[in-house]
């Protein structure tokens, strides 16, 4: 997979953590082959989920479809970047300009 595609939330406290494992589960059950979640972090006053893929906008769609993600898209941040590289593109939401991981 060339791509790491990464969802990003503000986050502070234990419920936080619940909610990213729980974010996590669903993403990985719904991509099928089409990408791997591969793992989390949390600190930093964010979290984060990390998926592989070839085809990030692709799977951005497809994840930000789920309900549970859906409920959460009012603080959702989501950039992707090349294995080869170290900037990531934005890609939620319209209008970021820069997205960064701590």
């Amino acid at each position: 997979m060339r791509y790491q595609l990464v969802l990003q939330w503000p986050a502070v406290s234990e419920a936080d953590c619940d909610r990213l494992i729980s974010l996590e589960e669903m993403i990985e059950d719904r991509l099928g082959n089409i990408g791997i979640v591969d793992g989390h972090d949390f600190g930093f006053g964010e979290m984060n989920i990390f998926v592989h893929t070839d085809k990030p906008k692709s799977v951005f769609e497809k994840i930000i479809a789920l309900p549970a993600v859906r409920k959460n898209l009012q603080q959702l941040k989501a950039g992707y970047r090349d294995f080869e590289e170290d900037e990531h593109t934005a890609v939620y939401p319209d209008g970021l300009k820069h997205f960064t991981v701590i």
